[in-house]
């Protein structure tokens, strides 16, 4: 039986801090693998970048950890009713993990059926913007049960994102927190360049 966490999000770019809050859940609840898992129509995010870009992208990325991986759902981003259901047949037997930011952990109590992801997945959050643990167990009281295994950390580049990235190749600036490694994907492919944003 292996330990398996999941890190589901938009990636767009994936950044250091993505790479880094993987590796730190990995080593904080002793998971054996994580797979980040690139949603293709995030919550709340519209206008995201093609879906295939964004993977291509993240397999430069987990290239170097042996232990990071790329798990592709075909679910619009991370559904409880759907995606469950697959991580439990791929990873049949293991004890599954879900991992997020504690931004992400304010809107999970409207999820539909989160009771049935705590109740089958444990939970791994990475505090972001200055929260401390009295903030973070705000949160977690909101949630409708507690999950069935909880482990959180403190990120170590809570404020790299990847809207700034974003912002920062549009308009030709250095961008803090892009991978060398997704450096030359981006550029050949014109992602975030000023030439694919339309005019107002």
């Amino acid at each position: 039986m292996s330990r398996i966490g999941i890190l589901s999000g938009s990636f767009d770019p994936v950044h250091t801090g993505h790479v880094a809050c993987a590796l730190e859940a990995l080593n904080t609840a002793k998971l054996d693998r994580v797979f980040l898992a690139p949603e293709a129509r995030p919550r709340r995010k519209p206008g995201v970048t093609h879906v295939a870009h964004r993977t291509a992208l993240l397999r430069l990325a987990v290239r170097p950890h042996e232990q990071l991986g790329v798990l592709a759902l075909p679910d619009r981003y991370f559904d409880v009713a759907r995606s469950l259901p697959r991580l439990q047949q791929k990873f049949r037997g293991d004890d599954l993990f879900f991992i997020c930011g504690s931004d992400m952990l304010e809107h999970m109590p409207h999820w539909a059926h989160i009771e049935t992801m705590l109740k089958h997945m444990g939970l791994i959050v990475g505090t972001r913007g200055g929260q401390d643990q009295k903030k973070l167990q705000v949160l977690l009281n909101q949630l409708p049960t507690q999950p069935r295994e909880l482990h959180s950390f403190t990120s170590l580049f809570p404020n790299i994102s990847a809207n700034a990235i974003r912002s920062s190749l549009i308009n030709s600036q250095a961008a803090e927190g892009l991978l060398v490694s997704t450096e030359e994907y981006i550029r050949k492919n014109w992602l975030y360049s000023p030439v694919n944003q339309s005019a107002d």
